[in-house]
């Protein structure tokens, strides 16, 4: 991946992130879990496939702009700067959910090795079959040179 995108998997930058900033609402109770039925188990195979390095398990809910931005020969580059920099992940916890028009923003407070907390923001398409087309991790020292 070039080094001018960093640690931050942006896809759909132009339609998604103005789309995150209007009508943005944060859902609570039955919305939050019906969210959480979904996209849990997406975050766990995101997460699972990361730390086991497969790029098939890790990529399996991407929609196709994401398998575009994120191809399986950048995944291992990207991940061993991820890892250079805040080590192995850990564990995570849900941080809050919010509708964004077609979308659904999880933000997740994520433990890696040597950075905590690492706020990691992983994009759900609302429609079926809600596709993950967008994720971002953000801490100090990822933003570091």
């Amino acid at each position: 991946m070039r080094k001018s995108t960093g640690f931050f998997i942006i896809a759909l930058v132009l339609t998604v992130l103005p789309g995150l900033t209007a009508c943005e609402k944060t859902l609570s109770g039955a919305d939050e879990a019906a969210v959480l039925a979904f996209s849990e188990a997406a975050t766990d195979n995101l997460f699972a496939g990361m730390t086991a390095n497969d790029y098939a398990a890790f990529s399996r809910d991407f929609d196709t702009d994401m398998q575009t931005a994120m191809p399986a020969a950048d995944f291992a580059a990207w991940k061993q700067g991820l890892e250079d920099k805040i080590g192995n992940y850990l564990s995570r916890t849900v941080d809050q959910i919010t509708r964004a028009d077609e979308f659904y923003v999880v933000v997740y407070r994520a433990k890696f090795e040597r950075e905590e907390p690492v706020i990691v923001r992983v994009v759900f398409h609302a429609a079926e079959p809600h596709s993950i087309g967008g994720l971002w991790f953000d801490s100090e020292k990822l933003r570091q040179k």
